[in-house]
């Protein structure tokens, strides 16, 4: 592999670990929580875990100097460009970040997933087509769906207003996630088009 992809991602990875662990030591500041807390407290958020997941992906790469699967890297592509879709679609006028905020609130929703995109178009190979299978990328926010839902009507905290059953009731908090699985999945299969038509790489 071209040490200049292992490094690239190396750098990515890092950027990663660093946005997330300024978040964390926001959120300790902020919330007069312990570690423990905070850390279960931040893990309530889609943008978190895509962020840890795209983090742990590129530290990988990097460590091992190995490629992923197209699979794979198109999966934590779809879902750090949902990740910032869907924020400044839905979520920006709610926020009025400054200082250190805006900037890791910036960096976890329009730059990383900025960058991942561009990781993506530049370096990700294209694999055997039964790699790409959009519908199996739907694991992970489906995943995540359940997850918040379960979590929401255990302790009555839900970390999207989209996804407040209390407030929204049952009935629209599935349309909006049947929504954002439509979305999902129309991102997904774009994807796959692009990658299926993009050219080998060694």
């Amino acid at each position: 592999m071209d040490p200049k992809y292992r490094i690239t991602a190396g750098l990515i990875g890092s950027l990663g670990v660093l946005v997330l662990g300024t978040q964390i030591m926001l959120s300790l500041e902020r919330g007069g929580l312990g570690l423990g807390a905070t850390l279960w407290a931040l893990a309530g958020f889609f943008t978190i875990l895509t962020n840890a997941l795209m983090a742990a992906t590129m530290l990988t790469i990097a460590a091992t100097g190995r490629r992923l699967s197209f699979g794979w890297m198109t999966m934590v592509t779809q879902s750090m460009i949902v990740v910032g879709l869907i924020y400044h679609m839905l979520l920006a006028h709610l926020f009025n970040f400054s200082g250190l905020s805006w900037w890791t609130n910036q960096a976890f929703h329009t730059i990383l997933p900025a960058i991942m995109l561009w990781f993506w178009l530049m370096e990700t190979t294209r694999h055997d087509p039964r790699g790409g299978l959009p519908l199996w990328w739907l694991i992970w926010p489906a995943g995540y769906a359940v997850y918040a839902m379960t979590r929401g009507a255990l302790t009555g905290w839900y970390p999207y207003p989209f996804l407040n059953v209390g407030q929204l009731g049952l009935g629209a908090v599935a349309i909006n996630m049947a929504a954002m699985v439509a979305g999902f999945a129309v991102l997904g299969y774009a994807l796959n088009a692009i990658g299926q038509r993009m050219p080998l790489r060694d």
